[in-house]
């Protein structure tokens, strides 16, 4: 038996060969189209999601993680572990990290243990992947928690969005704003904040984005030597080759995690160019 297992939801946006690797469970949260429901990552893949989402004149919604479902996955994962524990995506995001709590507390089993990111997207993906790690290399569950805890104190996250339109259409922005925002070619920037989006900065034009990350971590003051920075896109495979190579060069970042935008993200930077980094301040 594996003394600690972990378990995330489908919004980490890591790779699939990366859960393999480290043996992560992942429950999925829903996506629907109209009347049409999809399990993410089950019944439906992130390719077909945003090739959906570019032909659908409406927004899709996405919904939490159920009771049942947590209930059924806690059960299997707590007879084939010691320990089972759940990192999922910000409560103020999502209601899937309280239904968490809720299948645990039906159960009433002790082995298992439920804690809120605060995060999502590849920040989160990141949190879980070295939570995973050091299970991996037999780690107490009280060293996995305290890690998780201070990396998602401590995550800094930048998140662009190529275009406004559809958080115009998910009712965040008016549709002059998205206009205007549209015609200039301004791409918002958000981050992460006490476990909610909130707006960052704001980039005209692709050309210039990936100087604004470099300069934005320069004002930041972190030293990213040796380390490991997360990135994630859709359609943004020349500016992630460019944002590594500068990275690499003017701050020796170590390594990277590398992953698609997922649908949640998804939902709201539509199917054009999106781009998020994530590291540890």
């Amino acid at each position: 038996m594996r003394r600690v297992k972990i378990v995330t939801d489908s919004t980490c946006d890591l790779p699939d060969e990366v859960l393999e690797r480290y043996d992560i469970s992942i429950v999925p949260l829903t996506v629907r189209f109209g009347e049409e429901s999809y399990r993410d990552r089950v019944d439906i893949s992130t390719e077909e999601f945003f090739r959906r989402l570019g032909e659908c004149k409406e927004i899709p919604s996405t919904s939490q993680v159920s009771v049942g479902e947590f209930t059924k996955v806690f059960e299997g994962l707590s007879r084939k572990s010691d320990t089972v524990l759940g990192l999922f995506l910000s409560a103020r995001l999502s209601g899937t990290c309280q239904s968490a709590v809720i299948a645990k507390n039906v159960l009433g089993l002790n082995n298992i243990h439920i804690m809120d990111t605060t995060l999502t997207t590849l920040a989160q993906g990141m949190v879980v992947l070295e939570a995973a790690q050091m299970a991996a290399e037999g780690k107490t569950l009280q060293e996995i928690t305290e890690r998780v805890t201070y990396m998602a104190d401590n995550m800094y996250s930048m998140i662009t969005l190529g275009t406004l339109t559809y958080l115009e259409k998910g009712g965040r922005i008016s549709a002059g704003t998205a206009f205007v925002g549209n015609l200039l070619n301004i791409m918002p920037i958000v981050t992460f904040i006490n476990g909610e989006v909130k707006p960052l900065d704001k980039v005209r034009g692709r050309r210039k984005l990936v100087s604004w990350i470099a300069n934005h971590i320069q004002g930041l003051g972190v030293d990213l030597s040796g380390r490991t920075v997360g990135i994630n896109h859709i359609d943004g495979e020349e500016i992630v080759e460019e944002l590594k190579g500068v990275l690499r060069d003017r701050f020796n970042v170590g390594g990277f995690v590398e992953g698609t935008v997922g649908s949640v993200i998804g939902t709201y930077s539509g199917p054009e160019m999106a781009l998020g980094v994530y590291f540890i301040k």
